[in-house]
């Protein structure tokens, strides 16, 4: 799989930008240079929602040093706030739930690619970003939402983002390139990383995913470069 040489003067070109992540941490995590060079930009953070049950604990949870699902959102979502201030962006939580939260799927896949439509049409961004959806199912969902959606807004420039830490394979990354040629979808791999802000600063801000994911610091997620996918959205993706 080959890379491209960077596209810095398309950054300039992409305000306002708009950034689907599934998580408070994934747009930052995977992005955050390429916000930080377009300030003002919005983040959509899709599964910010608490469950009924905000007592319950997850391993995941447990891993990350919270005894409650409402002592992790809170916290992440306090997390998120300093991350995104530190990239000069604003950020929209759409309150669906965490996949680990639902022991049944609440919501269906219509009702995301709604409340997204909704969203981007209210927001009217030039350019849009969303998980190109490597691994995790919150992360599979979220992407084929936005494939699903995206021709109904032949006016925005779309974008897929490697999924950090989950692009840490070419392996993996190829799979889903394949996955999308089979079903109609054309990318395009290109690099846009962008030169404005500290995204370790913003990086940082997530201390508690850090206890989860077993680092010490900003350190490992740092070191995956940022990668992005050029998408020709000419039909629903099915």
């Amino acid at each position: 799989m080959t890379r491209p040489t960077p596209h810095i003067d398309l950054v300039a070109t992409m305000s306002p930008l708009l950034v689907l992540s599934p998580h408070y941490d994934d747009a930052v995590f995977s992005c955050g240079r390429l916000v930080a060079a377009v300030p003002g930009s919005t983040v959509v953070t899709v599964y910010t929602g608490l469950p009924k049950n905000s007592d319950m604990q997850t391993d995941w949870d447990r891993r990350c040093g919270f005894s409650s699902a409402r002592e992790a959102m809170r916290c992440r979502a306090d997390e998120n706030r300093k991350a995104l201030a530190a990239l000069q962006a604003q950020g929209v939580e759409l309150d669906f739930l965490d996949s680990q939260y639902a022991q049944t799927a609440l919501h269906g896949a219509d009702l995301l690619a709604d409340t997204l439509m909704i969203t981007i049409a209210r927001i009217q961004p030039a350019t849009a970003i969303f998980p190109l959806g490597l691994f995790h199912e919150d992360h599979i969902q979220l992407s084929n939402a936005a494939f699903t959606i995206c021709p109904h807004f032949p006016g925005i420039r779309w974008f897929a983002y490697e999924d950090i830490p989950y692009n840490k394979t070419a392996q993996r990354v190829q799979g889903r390139i394949d996955e999308l040629a089979d079903r109609g979808v054309v990318t395009a791999a290109l690099s846009l990383n962008g030169t404005g802000g500290d995204k370790s600063h913003a990086v940082e801000a997530y201390q508690s995913q850090f206890r989860g994911l077993g680092h010490e610091d900003a350190g490992p997620i740092l070191q995956h470069p940022e990668r992005y996918w050029r998408i020709q959205c000419e039909m629903e993706f099915l």
